[in-house]
């Protein structure tokens, strides 16, 4: 059997490297940070990781060591498949744990996301303290929308959180549906102008017109921030100035 060529076994690895990085492209894309959480959220940083490897390394190994006449051509192959696994393995992995988890409103009139690697290193330290955290798997569809019901002593809070202990938006033990929170975060709508400019009506000012039904709210990620607005289906997220 001839063998292909240097150039054709390039064209070979490169074009299987393209079809498994589309196939982790639609995972982050669609699954892993849904929407502009792909942009806002890490999901973008994720690909930067995991695009070298996959797309560059092991096709650029290929180029340099393949030589159909060499008698260790199987030895060599089988180096080359084993790196790009191993590397493309640890960036996937790395990209899967940085992935959105939660979406939680935590009284600070917005709501933060949480990675699935912060949101289990949460849980530890909460099942530490003796309390039942919320098991990723009880969240539902990830990432999940969520909302944390505050302390009822503010001075317990700062005690926890001088001591070190889990944010209020890591308690998971505290996490409940946003649907049976809604009530409770009406107040902190907002709306965009049609200049796009965030506009917000305080609860407490004496002519607010309170806003009416356009869950829409402020959200703070990782890297940006934006507008989601809650929808019985889901949500959507858009990047502020975008």
């Amino acid at each position: 059997m001839r063998l292909p060529s240097v150039k054709q076994a390039f064209a070979i690895h490169f074009l299987i490297s393209v079809g498994v990085f589309l196939v982790l492209l639609y995972l982050m894309m669609r699954v892993w940070f849904p929407g502009e959480l792909f942009f806002i959220d890490g999901g973008w940083q994720g690909l930067k990781l995991i695009a070298p490897i996959d797309l560059i390394l092991g096709p650029a190994l290929t180029l340099i060591l393949y030589r159909p006449w060499k008698k260790s051509l199987l030895f060599d192959m089988s180096v080359i498949a084993l790196v790009q696994t191993l590397a493309l393995g640890y960036g996937v992995y790395s990209a899967y744990n940085q992935r959105t988890a939660a979406i939680v409103f935590s009284g600070d009139a917005r709501f933060e996301t949480i990675s699935l690697s912060e949101l289990r290193a949460a849980n530890e330290e909460i099942e530490a303290l003796n309390f039942k955290p919320t098991a990723i798997e009880d969240l539902g569809q990830l990432p999940a929308i969520v909302y944390a019901t505050p302390y009822r002593e503010f001075s317990k809070y700062l005690e926890d959180i001088m001591n070190g202990r889990p944010e209020l938006r890591e308690r998971s033990d505290r996490y409940v549906p946003i649907a049976q929170a809604m009530n409770k975060i009406s107040e902190h709508q907002i709306t965009v102008s049609e200049e796009g400019t965030i506009v917000e009506i305080p609860a407490s000012s004496d002519n607010a017109t309170p806003l009416k039904n356009t869950n829409q709210f402020k959200i703070k990620a990782r890297y940006d921030n934006g507008i989601i607005t809650l929808k019985d289906d889901g949500f959507e997220i858009q990047r502020i100035g975008h």
